[in-house]
């Protein structure tokens, strides 16, 4: 799929994954760019349970000036054409709005492949990569746009360990080549946690459970931003007895979590997807993945089991499975 094709559809609907990181708003914002500049009707959103609240992020979308909506009424049919970008439609980390036509833009494993205007890269290290190289096929020019070079970089700066974990020669290319404002990505490098979110890990790491058997580590956390999960995740997965871990928290309508693996034997996605079967839904990468399990559903099957006795089991199923 080229985005030349996209370009018959008006009005065009962006919508990032719920809880946005980065790397969706990055790559929301690289379709925006492209598509008002073909003088499309044209808005980038996000749903779901909560706004976007983490600092690097909002400052992110202030100092860039990009023009995410958050969508409180998810009932009215989107219009002309809707692209999931960062997600794919129908998958269980995005909320699923009414449309005629839809379009996939994604960088993770594949998770819906009955959406025929697809173009998914899992071996790619960013969504923002991907949009960037899509747009580049267009001949569309990034010369002077300052702003659009500064969100796909950091897109890709966030989702690949701050550009450590680099492996494609598209994601290379592109941070070698984008004009972006290195002031602006420090800032929001060192913009990660606020102090409140900064005791939240603190207190959760220190409560952590190790699995010596396995090789696992179990936290759970207060509720926080969805996005705290992924950094106490990306710092526990760095403890050299640690292989695979679950960072997750317990909200109203459910439990939300994090999952890390550094072992070939283990992927992420797939465990993720296991620690949810039937009672959530959960996806990602190879290395990092997420999921959530619904409220209801898990009292339905585990009325009296508590959450640190439900993960522990699971993963020790899991492991067990494997041998």
């Amino acid at each position: 799929m080229r985005l030349a094709q996209l370009e018959q559809f008006n009005p065009i609907t962006i919508q990032c994954h719920d809880n946005p990181d980065a790397d969706a708003l990055a790559s929301g914002f690289g379709l925006y760019t492209y598509f008002k500049d073909k003088g499309k009707d044209v808005r980038l959103v996000y749903a779901g349970r909560n706004i976007i609240q983490k600092s690097n992020l909002t400052l992110m979308v202030d100092k860039l000036n990009i023009p995410v909506i958050y969508l409180q009424d998810t009932d009215i049919p989107v219009k002309g054409l809707l692209i999931t970008v960062d997600c794919q439609y129908g998958a269980g980390n995005v909320t699923r709005l009414s449309a005629e036509n839809i379009a996939i833009i994604d960088h993770h494993q594949v998770e819906i492949d009955n959406v025929e205007m697809s173009e998914i890269h899992s071996d790619l290290g960013s969504c923002a990569t991907l949009v960037w190289q899509m747009m580049r096929e267009e001949g569309y020019s990034f010369e002077g746009k300052i702003n659009l070079g500064t969100a796909l970089y950091y897109g890709l700066f966030a989702d690949t360990n701050q550009l450590s974990d680099i492996y494609h020669p598209l994601d290379m290319e592109m941070r070698d080549s984008l004009q972006h404002d290195k002031s602006l990505i420090y800032l929001f490098k060192n913009s990660n946690l606020s102090l409140n979110e900064l005791e939240i890990a603190g207190m959760a790491l220190m409560k952590h459970f190790y699995n010596d058997e396995f090789q696992f580590a179990i936290v759970k956390a207060k509720p926080c931003d969805p996005n705290i999960l992924g950094l106490i995740s990306d710092f526990l997965i760095q403890v050299d007895e640690i292989k695979t871990c679950v960072v997750y928290n317990e909200l109203e309508d459910g439990i939300k979590f994090s999952v890390r693996s550094c072992v070939r034997e283990v992927r992420a996605d797939e465990l993720a997807s296991f620690l949810s079967k039937e009672i959530g839904s959960g996806g990602g990468h190879l290395e990092k993945a997420a999921g959530f399990i619904v409220r209801e559903k898990y009292e339905a099957y585990f009325k009296n089991v508590l959450s640190e006795a439900y993960f522990n089991e699971k993963m020790k199923g899991y492991f067990l499975k494997m041998r």
